[in-house]
């Protein structure tokens, strides 16, 4: 009985510390700008999940850093933004790993109106901007 405990607990650890499948959602942006920013972000180990959106000249990006990886989360930013920048010139990029710039960036995709969709931008790019 302690056998058949010990392994159901060890299955369960191990479980829940493997490596989830990083998920990263792009939206609004052409086909191939969109395949290019995931492009970018999936070839990043230190990122678990991302959410990027196209919004008229600006590209918000929200990356949520692994666990091991958050002390270098300023590091992670400057470098993912210099190679966003470099793949995108002509856009305004906005790239974060704060977990909030994260969340409000993932609830960008349900708004549908260009007006509140720029101005929504507008306010987490100065939220982006703020230190904590």
């Amino acid at each position: 009985m302690k056998r058949l405990a010990a392994s159901a607990g060890l299955c369960l650890l191990v479980a829940g510390c493997g490596a989830g499948g990083e998920e990263i959602r792009v939206s609004g942006g052409e086909p191939e700008d969109n395949r290019k920013v995931q492009e970018i972000l999936g070839e990043e180990e230190q990122i678990t999940s991302a959410v990027a959106v196209f919004v008229k000249e600006d590209l918000l990006v929200g990356v949520e850093v692994s666990p091991f990886n958050r002390y270098r989360k300023a590091k992670i930013e400057e470098e993912l933004t210099g190679k966003m920048e470099k793949a995108f010139p002509d856009e305004t990029v906005t790239l974060s790993a704060d977990l909030k710039i994260y969340w409000e960036t993932d609830k960008l995709e349900e708004l549908e109106e260009e007006d509140k969709l720029h101005k929504k931008v507008e306010t987490i790019k100065s939220l982006s901007k703020e230190e904590t």
